[in-house]
């Protein structure tokens, strides 16, 4: 009989710990597809974390205005054809929660995103172009400059094709700062992640349609029967549950995620040594232990 191989990859990850500060900035940048129905979903996140005692702000930034072409698969209506998708978002959900929400009708640049003292910033990037995933990889550069311990921002990436799509999740730029992983804490914990541009390269790299010549907007490639109507949607959904266990419960023990929606599947890349060291091209044991408090002398 041939042996079966159980993953245990889940049940032995490490949760990942963000810095637990006392301010918390969410970021949605990227008002289309994904980014339209996301929104919702971070204003309810960021309500929730109010109504626990936290201190949160949530921006939504955008350049563009609501098309009609955006109807069929954004999450717009035709009342609001005309106006800036970032303000439409941040005046619905303003209303719908009782809270401020505030919104940059303009493109992304990493100087929007600030570390400062005692602050969380985390960024999802629903963009469908490189040089945008470039300005939101570009913001994880305090993380290394500011001298801290543990990262200030993060970066989760939300990218798609026609019906299928990935997330990735991660704080630094540089493979060698990755080697305190799992060393930055007395708890078991995962501190670092590889940024999403590290973790997938070509990322970085613009695709043929991006080119200014033969450039398409999502909703030309709908129109065009290139994109389902469905996946947008689906990528919300799990990029809402990686901001919820990131911020709320504090249970994520994943940092990338591949969905495909014609055959029902989902697959995860699990905080584990193992599975960090197989993105980085390194050997489990790159990463160091964490450091075990010495013990206190007791006198009698």
């Amino acid at each position: 009989m041939r042996k079966q191989h159980i993953d245990l990859s889940y049940h032995l990850a490490q949760p990942v710990m963000p810095y637990q500060a006392a301010r918390k900035k969410l970021y949605v940048v990227g008002m289309g597809g994904t980014g339209s129905f996301l929104a919702r979903h971070a204003a309810c996140i960021v309500w929730l974390l109010r109504t626990m005692g936290q201190d949160v702000t949530l921006t939504f930034i955008d350049p563009d205005r609501v098309e009609e072409a955006n109807i069929p698969r954004q999450n717009f209506c035709y009342a609001e054809i005309g106006r800036y998708k970032a303000e439409t978002l941040a005046s619905r959900y303003a209303l719908a929660f009782g809270m401020e929400i505030g919104c940059i009708p303009d493109s992304f640049e990493a100087s929007m995103v600030k570390a400062e003292w005692n602050t969380l910033c985390v960024v999802a990037g629903c963009v469908d172009r490189a040089e945008g995933r470039i300005q939101m990889e570009e913001a994880l550069a305090q993380n290394e400059s500011a001298g801290y311990p543990l990262p200030r921002t993060w970066y989760l990436d939300l990218g798609n094709g026609r019906d299928f799509g990935q997330l990735h999740l991660g704080t630094t730029r540089k493979v060698e700062s990755l080697a305190k992983a799992f060393a930055l804490g007395a708890l078991p914990r995962c501190y670092l992640l590889p940024s999403p541009l590290l973790q997938q390269p070509a990322l970085r790299k613009p695709l043929p349609e991006e080119r200014s010549e033969t450039a398409l907007s999502c909703a030309q490639l709908l129109l065009a029967g290139t994109q389902s109507l469905m996946i947008n949607p689906a990528m919300a959904d799990e990029g809402a549950d990686y901001l919820y266990r990131l911020l709320v419960t504090g249970d994520l023990k994943k940092f990338a995620t591949s969905i495909d929606l014609p055959s029902g599947t989902k697959r995860s890349v699990y905080t584990t040594r193992e599975a960090l060291a197989k993105i980085i091209k390194r050997e489990p044991s790159f990463f160091l232990e964490p450091q075990t408090p010495a013990p206190s002398s007791v006198r009698t």
